[in-house]
């Protein structure tokens, strides 16, 4: 299975996204196949180059600069099914994180969390360089 490359590659992490996601876990939990379609083997490991805190891989290219430090869906096959989305900042590192509502109420599009997320990616200022 050849990954999609390019600017192409990169779709914002939408409600509709997380709606397809969860379609596709309860496809998965009743077993059932789309009609007329070949089952497509699925990857039994996270690939090793798109793990949280590497930089993305060259394959990739650079992202627009309007995707950047924005919720991505997951370019890694094996989370295709599973409830996560990724942010990648201006150096091209990976963050992943989950799309579960945060204390049962917060959801991934909310703009506390949001706000959570950039904090989070953008730790410099709280790093000294003494």
């Amino acid at each position: 299975m050849v990954p999609v490359t390019g600017p192409e590659a990169f779709r914002r992490f939408t409600p509709e996204s997380l709606a397809e996601i969860e379609r596709l876990i309860e496809e998965r939990k009743s077993g059932k196949e789309a009609e007329g379609m070949v089952p497509e083997a699925e990857p039994s490991a996270p690939s090793s180059d798109l793990e949280a805190g590497k930089s993305l891989p060259m394959i990739y290219g650079d992202p627009p600069d309007d995707m950047l430090n924005t919720p991505l869906e997951d370019l890694d096959p094996f989370y295709k099914a599973q409830k996560t989305f990724i942010v990648i900042t201006k150096g091209n590192t990976i963050y992943r994180f989950n799309a579960e509502s945060s204390c049962y109420c917060i959801s991934p599009f909310n703009l506390i969390r949001r706000a959570a997320i950039r904090i989070l990616i953008h730790s410099y200022p709280l790093c000294s360089s003494e």
